[in-house]
């Protein structure tokens, strides 16, 4: 019975993953849904964006951009359990997996080095998320989808200490 039930879950999951993660008011920010901004940073100065929930009234962490590097840093009230499938399997697997593998690919077609292949670091204790460090972003599309659906995950798996 508990793997049947353990297979049903692995197959929902599958079928949530493979829809759609955001909405088409968060997709398409107005004055009353606050956008979070993915600038591309060129100077080496960081910038630091905070994460919100989608209401806009709690943060749920920080990114920290220099270049290439995002460094993402939980909110001190917040416990984010990175075990947990939104962010497991969404997140780590699904967003950062996929991008992972598309520079694997283009690094054995030698369009670029290992060094500026795409990676990413999970730092913690207990399972608890204290800090996260990605290389290697690339474009503004891919750290608009980093973004996005850091806010979704860290949402989805939100405990307040």
């Amino acid at each position: 019975m508990i793997a049947r039930l353990e297979d049903h879950i692995v197959s929902l999951d599958a079928q949530i993953a493979r829809g759609s993660f955001v909405t088409a008011d968060a997709a398409i920010p107005n004055e009353s849904t606050p956008a979070t901004p993915a600038p591309t940073v060129e100077t080496g100065e960081p910038q630091t964006v905070p994460i919100m929930n989608k209401a806009g009234n709690l943060e749920l962490g920080m990114v920290e951009t220099i270049e290439q590097t995002m460094r993402i840093i939980p909110a001190e009230h917040a416990i984010y359990d990175i075990t947990r499938g939104a962010f497991a399997r969404f997140f780590l697997e699904r967003i950062l997996g996929k991008f992972q593998q598309e520079d694997r690919h283009r690094v054995e077609n030698g369009e670029i080095e290992w060094e500026d292949a795409f990676d990413s670091e999970v730092k913690a204790e207990d399972n608890i998320l204290d800090e996260m460090v990605i290389r290697n972003i690339g474009d503004d599309t891919r750290q608009k989808e980093i973004h996005n659906a850091l806010r979704w995950a860290l949402e989805k798996t939100y405990s307040a200490r």
